[in-house]
């Protein structure tokens, strides 16, 4: 009933939920932030600022779990996860929970609210153990970049969702019907939410946070190679920006990011 649903309402449009008959609708390929983000994406390659990232990734898990051992600890077994993605040194990796048994400063995790260009809304999550002088020194940014701190409500926008990244080279090449089809089934099968077309073989699958590990390991009995799955903040509703509000948007991220203590930035942006 499912499928014949999906394929007389959704013949051309690239995301649909598996949950229930209603379909969400979005189509790739027009966003200008998207475009923006990807670039952004393609320069924070870079090995030193990945395994920074997931350095900082790592220690909120810890602090979150109350424990070094992934076995205990499911944030922390869902961070390992990306690490091994990204090919992070097993070294590397020991190196940093050993800094994190042996920490001191009682750093905390804090998810930050910021208003930004155009009313888009942003989420800041941040491990400090010194978050007033934090925002004190992030408020200059805020103010140069056509922002300020939210009064609260920004956190209500959001969903958090895990969201894995796959690529499927058996579909390159089918035709659209049949990949719909297809990773819909797949979807059911491995426990996931939602399934989007990026593009062609390109998929994303999105579902519950704590069953993320799971559904990462039946897609990958179907075949799929994931690129990428983490816990995300996942916008309910998309804020549309004018060319200059995202030219103002990047140069705020760039900003943000440079800071130590800054975990990673979500949006609303569309």
């Amino acid at each position: 009933m499912l499928k014949q649903i999906l394929i007389k309402t959704i013949p051309r449009t690239y995301e649909f939920g598996v949950t229930n008959s209603l379909i969400i609708k979005r189509f790739a390929g027009h966003s200008k932030w998207a475009n923006i983000k990807h670039i952004k994406g393609l320069k924070d390659a870079e090995r030193s600022k990945v395994f920074t990232k997931l350095g900082r990734q790592i220690k909120v898990a810890v602090t979150d779990g109350g424990s070094t051992d992934p076995k205990k600890n499911l944030l922390l077994a869902q961070v390992i996860e990306q690490t091994k993605r990204a090919n992070m040194p097993v070294a590397t990796l020991q190196s940093i929970l050993k800094s994190c048994e042996n920490d001191k400063s009682q750093n905390k995790q804090y998810m930050l609210e910021i208003k930004g260009p155009g009313s888009c809304f942003i989420l800041c999550e941040v491990y400090t153990n010194q978050l007033h002088i934090l925002k004190q020194n992030m408020s200059s940014i805020l103010r140069k970049n056509q922002s300020r701190w939210s009064d609260g409500g920004g956190l209500h926008l959001f969903q958090e969702k895990g969201q894995i990244d796959t690529e499927h080279p058996s579909l390159a090449g089918k035709a659209e019907a049949e990949i719909i089809e297809q990773v819909t089934d797949h979807a059911i099968e491995s426990g996931a939410e939602d399934v989007k077309i990026i593009e062609n073989n390109f998929i994303q699958f999105t579902c519950g946070k704590t069953n993320l590990n799971q559904v990462v390991q039946e897609l990958e009995k179907l075949g799929y190679k994931v690129t990428s799955a983490e816990v995300e903040y996942i916008p309910q509703k998309l804020q549309n920006l004018q060319d200059d509000e995202l030219e103002v948007c990047k140069n705020l991220y760039d900003k943000l990011e440079s800071i130590p203590e800054v975990v990673r930035l979500v949006d609303n942006i569309a």
